[in-house]
């Protein structure tokens, strides 16, 4: 076998090889791909009905707010006109909430105080209805769509690794088509580059099997 036949052979195992890595690589960042775009929708998704279900929990909140302010109203007027037994029947009725910023209210002795907060709703324990629901909805939201990012995010960057071997698949194979040697080893070495850049991208990245994101 000549010198100038083993080069070639040589040439033609290395163009393999690459070819091959960078094959079943470049499909499994693909798939990689894939699943992290999947767990990106739903994170999207889930962070989309938590908004919704924080928006209604504020609305409902809101209602029951106003039903309170009314109710207090209605006390204030009952007192205002001297008649006990109808302000006992709203402050008995008062909902938790109302009662405890009420009592503390009344601590204050509003009437004669005039540092006294103005209503029991501008006093610091006052717990109004929904909100503290609707802030942990929305809290768990923003952490849900930031899950969505870091999933986009991975995605992106398994693309960008499919791409580099895309690109080594592209100089591996039209090195094939040359005689002169030189040509060939100089698109090889730029394959293997492309390949050895795209295998550290995605072996630096989080993977996902069978659509399961492994704990950490």
């Amino acid at each position: 076998m000549t010198e100038n036949r083993r080069r070639t052979d040589a040439l033609e195992v290395a163009s393999a090889i690459v070819l091959s890595v960078s094959g079943l690589a470049s499909s499994w960042a693909g798939y990689q791909a894939g699943l992290w775009d999947g767990d990106q929708a739903a994170s999207y998704s889930q962070a989309n009905a938590l908004r919704i279900q924080a928006s209604r929990a504020a609305l409902e909140g809101d209602a029951l707010a106003t039903v309170e302010v009314q109710m207090f109203t209605a006390w204030l007027d009952a007192s205002s006109r001297g008649d006990a037994k109808l302000a006992s029947f709203y402050q008995a009725r008062f909902p938790a909430g109302l009662r405890a910023a009420f009592n503390s209210w009344m601590a204050d002795r509003p009437f004669i105080n005039p540092s006294a907060p103005p209503t029991p709703f501008a006093a610091g324990g006052y717990d109004r209805p929904g909100l503290r629901a609707a802030q942990a909805l929305e809290r768990q939201a923003d952490q849900t769509f930031k899950q969505g990012e870091y999933a986009n995010r991975v995605s992106d960057a398994f693309q960008q690794g499919a791409t580099l071997l895309a690109i080594s698949l592209f100089f591996a194979g039209i090195g094939q088509v040359f005689n002169l040697q030189a040509a060939r080893v100089g698109l090889l070495i730029v394959a293997s580059l492309a390949t050895l850049t795209g295998l550290l991208r995605i072996l630096s990245l989080p993977l996902q099997v069978l659509g399961l994101q492994p704990p950490g």
